[in-house]
């Protein structure tokens, strides 16, 4: 049981909610099963539909509850956030998990060094309705550090992993809530821009994907547009970046879109589709790939049969 009040807790747990009551018990009761105690959750029910606030409201002993109308959940997370006022913040998702001993070892690495924004480690995935998991780790990178030439290129950073600084917060801001998806990278890469992060090489927690969840649910083209404003926000708002980190950045966009642009000619959308493949190669003039979707993008032979007839001479 938590060992102090909401407003003394040394860490505020933010969990969003939506129409989870079949998972919210577990993760909840992960929470509440940590060896480090001195925390207080603050859950958003984002709008359900379900008996998701019934659930919250018998952990009131432990539990900040909020409701309001379906927002996503960035602005969910935001509004817990803004609710507490402890020095760390957590995040888990409601269909995810932690192991016992997260806190304790993250609340350690955070108190050590200051200079430490943010805390993530090592997280193990599973499938909806199976028994099997796979640990997610990223290799050949440092553990600590100025890490976000590493996290541009690959995100290693899984959401119900992270214990961040709210002085980091108040620095860098809060989620970006015009975002569908991606809202979590965005936040991850703002905060590795301007605060040494650190990860513990060890699997602290556990993300389950089932079926409705939003990164399920969500279309291809939403996802991927998304996914484009993620880093795109980033290069707008983190100025100070070293022309290492700004080079990983500028490469990881063009990525993006061009998996954007890929998809907008897979349906038949061309013209909307060389726009996105001509913008690739204005940050990679070297991106064979674009350069090719590009070309095929003026031919009216470009239907997704004949993009498939193309994928054994052009690596896609």
């Amino acid at each position: 049981m938590p060992t102090s009040s909401a407003t003394h807790s040394e860490v505020a747990v933010v969990i969003p909610c939506y129409n989870v009551e079949q998972y919210l018990p577990r993760a909840l009761n992960s929470v509440l099963a940590q060896t480090y105690q001195d925390f207080w959750i603050y859950a958003v029910d984002d709008g359900s539909a379900d008996s998701t606030q019934r659930i919250l409201d018998e952990y009131s002993h432990c539990c900040v509850s909020i409701s309001q109308a379906h927002s996503g959940p960035a602005a969910a997370r935001n509004r817990a956030i803004r609710a507490s006022s402890s020095p760390f913040i957590a995040f888990i998702d409601a269909d995810d998990e932690w192991l016992p001993d997260k806190l304790d070892r993250q609340i350690d690495l955070l108190k050590q060094n200051p200079a430490l924004g943010m805390v993530c480690s090592f997280c193990s995935a599973n499938e909806s309705g199976s028994n099997d998991s796979a640990q997610v780790s990223p290799n050949g990178m440092p553990h600590n550090g100025r890490l976000f030439e590493h996290l541009a290129r690959n995100c290693f950073v899984f959401t119900p992993t992270v214990v961040v600084r709210r002085r980091c917060l108040e620095e860098v801001g809060l989620f970006n809530e015009s975002l569908t998806v991606s809202e979590d990278f965005n936040l991850w890469l703002r905060i590795a821009a301007r605060w040494e992060i650190a990860v513990v090489p060890e699997v602290l927690a556990i993300a389950h994907k089932r079926p409705g969840s939003l990164s399920v649910s969500i279309s291809p083209e939403l996802r991927l547009s998304s996914g484009v404003a993620s880093l795109q926000h980033v290069t707008a708002t983190c100025p100070a970046l070293s022309a290492v980190e700004n080079r990983a950045l500028r490469l990881a966009l063009a990525e993006r879109i061009y998996f954007y642009g890929s998809y907008l000619l897979s349906i038949g959308a061309n013209a909307a589709s060389r726009n996105n493949l001509a913008s690739v190669l204005k940050l990679q003039p070297t991106h064979c790939r674009a350069l090719a979707k590009l070309a095929l993008s003026f031919l009216p032979s470009a239907t997704p049969a004949a993009l498939a007839e193309q994928k054994s001479t052009i690596r896609f």
